[in-house]
């Protein structure tokens, strides 16, 4: 439950846009600190509505209303209010409505100029994952941009991974005559995200960043990792992200019919997937895949039991996977992945018998006493560390 350790509201803007030498820039004071979105590829809209969806529920989780100095489009003040009430189902946060001028849903309320215009673009924020991977080739939907975003999982100073990122953004748009996005931005090291799990917060984030692209995009699809049939609270949700729209920018949630499990296999023979599909977030590789990480095994898992795995020249094959399976202490993110391919008939005796061996220690990881006693654990060494200082 969010504990109210403020009794003020958090202030927002004004919002500005400059451009500085070919960079596209807008900025805003959120609670005394800078907050900025740029990028070289496109002219940005100064839109009060991504900093509000931005911190939202950052300021929920200090028991903190937003106090906007912006105008607001009316749409987006009526969403978000139904947000909140979901975000209260989820983690008990207080519905505490935004702060703008003129009164809700007037004209005044309404965020000048930047309305939707004829042949409006769409665009598909993509990181070369799985879940980029199966919205681009195979949900259905039509775009004509990806955008992918430095300062969330790779950060700002981190240039060796994002050019292998932006490398693979353009070559996978170029393949698919689509328009190339990147956009950096400084949000996820403000104090009131970095007070808060990111787990929760990210979905506002990626809304903070599609109401920001301009050039006429009106539309933006957001690639669901939640399956329409689960119902984990999460940042980015199929519930909750299209809450976030306004007037001027839709967000829409795809490829929530089916699990990431259920989506590999589907892509696994195409040949943009096998030439750049990039699942690994730990950044323990100076560019790609670590094909040693968590997501990085349980994928190359996946793609083995697709009997495609050493198809993928981005991750190591079918040689060592049974050793990396082996080397990971538990894998608690994906039990259900792990316990329907503890059972394949399809892959190799020896990677199965380390498949099963990490869902066992998996399971026993998860299992309620192992935690308690772990979490008791921990506190004792932060007391002995802070009793040492």
């Amino acid at each position: 439950m969010a504990h109210r350790r403020r009794t003020h509201p958090v202030p927002v803007g004004p919002v500005t846009a400059t451009c500085v030498s070919g960079v596209h820039r807008v900025a805003a004071d959120v609670d005394g600190a800078p907050v900025w979105f740029e990028t070289r590829d496109t002219p940005l809209t100064a839109a009060p509505e991504a900093f509000g969806s931005a911190f939202l529920l950052p300021a929920l989780h200090q028991g903190a209303p937003l106090t906007l100095a912006d105008p607001v489009d009316p749409e987006w003040l009526a969403n978000v209010g139904e947000l909140m009430k979901i975000a209260r189902r989820w983690w008990r946060y207080p519905v505490l409505a935004p702060k703008v001028p003129g009164a809700a849903g007037s004209a005044a309320a309404h965020a000048p100029a930047d309305e939707r215009g004829a042949g409006a673009g769409v665009a598909l924020f993509f990181s070369g994952g799985v879940d980029s991977f199966y919205s681009l080739l195979k949900s259905g939907a039509t775009q004509d941009r990806l955008v992918t975003v430095q300062g969330f999982d790779i950060p700002l100073d981190d240039h060796a991974r994002m050019a292998a990122v932006e490398a693979m953004l353009r070559a996978v748009a170029g393949a698919r005559g689509l328009r190339a996005m990147v956009v950096r931005t400084n949000l996820r090291s403000h104090p009131l995200v970095q007070a808060m799990p990111w787990e929760r917060s990210h979905g506002g984030a990626l809304a903070a960043v599609g109401h920001v692209l301009g050039d006429g995009v009106s539309e933006v699809f957001i690639s669901s990792s939640i399956a329409r049939d689960r119902t984990k609270a999460w940042g980015s949700h199929w519930e909750t992200d299209p809450l976030f729209s306004s007037s001027r920018v839709r967000l829409r949630e795809i490829g929530m019919e089916l699990l990431r499990r259920q989506k590999l296999p589907l892509i696994a023979g195409e040949p943009l997937v096998r030439r750049h599909l990039r699942v690994c977030w730990e950044n323990r590789s100076p560019a790609g895949n670590c094909s040693r990480c968590g997501k990085c095994v349980i994928t190359r898992l996946l793609l083995a039991d697709c009997g495609a795995l050493d198809a993928f020249p981005g991750f190591e094959g079918s040689a060592t996977l049974a050793r990396d399976l082996d080397a990971l202490r538990s894998y608690s993110t994906s039990l259900h992945t792990l316990t329907d391919l503890a059972a394949s008939p399809r892959l190799d005796r020896e990677v199965l018998r380390a498949t099963r061996a990490l869902l066992e220690r998996s399971r026993h990881a998860q299992n309620p006493l192992v935690r308690a006693r772990r979490a008791v654990l921990r506190k004792v060494l932060e007391w002995l560390g802070a009793a040492r200082a």
